[in-house]
């Protein structure tokens, strides 16, 4: 990923990623691993700039693929394709109009956030089934098995904070998709 901080003097015209810094504060282009780019990115390989910096629309961050799964809840594995697919057709929305779809942090966390309530009453239901179904030893050990995911997914979502608003977005898209994926692995226990 790269990352070009510009002052653009706001224009509409796209930036260009070989933009060389001659002390204007014009553009100033980040490797994969944090460090500036000589030149503004100009020398870089073909490859190396990301063909999304002369795009004038605003890039919408997409939710975090979780890949590491949780055992023990039976079920299938999900692509981040599938879990995507289990999306309510709200959240698609909020995400694609006003200001979510312009990129903005508040309004996308708010879309993410009316999502895990709509996911998290889903795997809620899943969970009271799976419950009903079991005896009292059945019941203790999907509780603990509940518990010890819960903690788990807050810990890993946490594990992804950078610092910055960028964290709005991703923790909580982590714990939506994290949210899913167990549901989906519960509703074969839950019949």
């Amino acid at each position: 990923m790269l990352i070009l901080a510009a002052c653009s003097g706001g224009g509409s015209e796209p930036l260009d990623n070989r933009a060389a810094d001659a002390g204007s504060g014009v553009a100033e282009v980040y490797g994969n691993d944090g460090s500036a780019l000589p030149n503004g990115g100009a020398d870089a390989e073909p490859g190396g700039v990301s063909p999304s910096i002369n795009e004038t629309e605003p890039n919408i961050v997409a939710p975090t693929p979780t890949p590491t799964p949780t055992p023990g809840a039976g079920g299938p594995e999900l692509t981040q394709a599938q879990i995507e697919e289990q999306y309510s057709p709200a959240y698609d929305t909020c995400l694609a109009t006003g200001d979510a779809a312009k990129g903005v942090t508040p309004a996308m966390a708010q879309c993410i956030a009316d999502e895990i309530k709509v996911q998290d009453e889903r795997l809620n239901a899943a969970y009271r089934s799976a419950m009903d179904k079991r005896d009292e030893a059945g019941k203790i050990a999907l509780r603990d098995e509940e518990r010890a995911w819960i903690k788990a997914r807050d810990a890993e979502c946490q594990g992804l904070a950078q610092g910055g608003s960028i964290d709005r977005i991703q923790i909580p898209s982590c714990v939506l998709d994290k949210t899913i994926r167990r549901r989906v692995k519960l509703q074969p226990m839950a019949g």
